[in-house]
């Protein structure tokens, strides 16, 4: 009997370089600060011991969810559903959902018109995009990118097309062929 751990294949995501790092970390720094100031000098004698609990709340929140943006990634192949977590965002696409004759290996250098453009609902910090993304040739995009040379592009059906940066793209791309059946053409035609 299979379990279903045992039909899950993680695939590694490429880590983001320092400045992304370096971002959310000055942004934590930065919130921080903000709350010991806020908290060691009240504004005015009247100002009631629940705000600034409330504003401590609401900064230890702010923390969580920037680094939920940067730590949070992962994709996986799970019973023939690829699941990709980026950010506060989860992507679930069906193998027989994406065109695997039109899957490549690229180099974002060189297919200019596949990189972020304006984002929709997602993270972007220098070096590091997720989300939904707009790009002006190919429409709607889910992009993983922590890297831009060697990143899997994978077109969906009648639908959006998904960008990842992986240690291992080929691995993912040969595990997704492998799930998907060919079909050979009838011969001879009707």
């Amino acid at each position: 009997m299979t379990t279903p751990s045992a039909s899950r294949k993680c695939h590694a995501v490429v880590q983001p370089r320092r400045a992304a790092t370096a971002t959310a970390l000055t942004g934590s720094l930065a919130l921080t600060l903000t709350l010991s100031i806020a908290n060691a000098q009240p504004l005015t004698d009247h100002m009631p011991r629940y705000l600034q609990w409330t504003t401590a709340g609401c900064v230890a929140l702010a923390l969580i969810g920037l680094w939920a943006v940067i730590f949070r990634r992962s994709v996986a192949l799970e019973a023939g559903v690829l699941v990709i977590k980026a950010g506060l965002n989860t992507r679930r696409v069906p193998a027989m959902a994406i065109e695997l004759e039109r899957a490549r290996i690229i180099d974002l250098d060189a297919r200019r018109e596949l990189l972020p453009g304006r984002m929709t609902l997602g993270a972007s910090l220098p070096g590091y995009q997720t989300g939904w993304f707009r790009t002006r040739q190919w429409g709607k995009g889910f992009y993983l990118l922590t890297e831009r040379h060697r990143v899997l592009w994978l077109p969906e059906r009648d639908g959006p097309h998904l960008l990842l940066s992986l240690q291992e793209p080929q691995a993912l791309l040969a595990a997704l062929n492998a799930l998907v059946p060919r079909h050979a053409p009838e011969w001879p035609p009707r």
